[in-house]
């Protein structure tokens, strides 16, 4: 079910807490993010960028069950607990971003009042977009 109009939201967010919504866009790397952390848990949404939708979806998941638990993230710390086996880090996405990524927050939130951040992965020697010599990969950098 497509879980477009601000009642099915409400509705599923209800039910299961958030959701993750998968976005394949030929003009874009694959994305996935989370609706209803913010309002359940008072936590910012997620969105993690160029994963495979599977694995997307299970670490938003996971992170979410975290939250749940009363495990935040919080911007700038690298985290080992999240990706398995690699490090990660969050950074607060860039607001002018939110009409062209999260156009199913805006419906159910009704407005862009929401933070985000993004999960960013290392490249393979685990070195994060801004380190010296960090390779370029398929995710999105979202944030200044």
């Amino acid at each position: 079910m497509a879980r477009n109009t601000r009642q099915e939201l409400l509705s599923e967010v209800d039910k299961h807490k958030w959701v993750v919504f998968n976005i394949v866009d030929e003009s874009l790397p694959p994305f996935s993010y989370t609706v209803g952390l913010y309002k359940t848990f008072g936590h910012p949404e997620i969105i993690i960028s160029g994963l495979k939708y599977e694995s997307a979806h299970a670490i938003l998941n996971v992170i979410g069950s975290d939250v749940e638990i009363s495990i935040t993230r919080n911007t700038d710390f690298i985290y080992d607990d999240v990706l398995d086996g690699y490090p990660c880090l969050f950074k607060t996405v860039d607001r002018n971003l939110y009409d062209d990524y999260f156009g199913r927050a805006i419906v159910y939130y009704e407005n862009c009042d929401f933070p985000v951040l993004q999960c960013v992965w290392p490249d393979l020697e685990n070195r994060f977009p801004g380190d010296n010599g960090y390779t370029v990969t398929i995710q999105e950098i979202l944030y200044k």
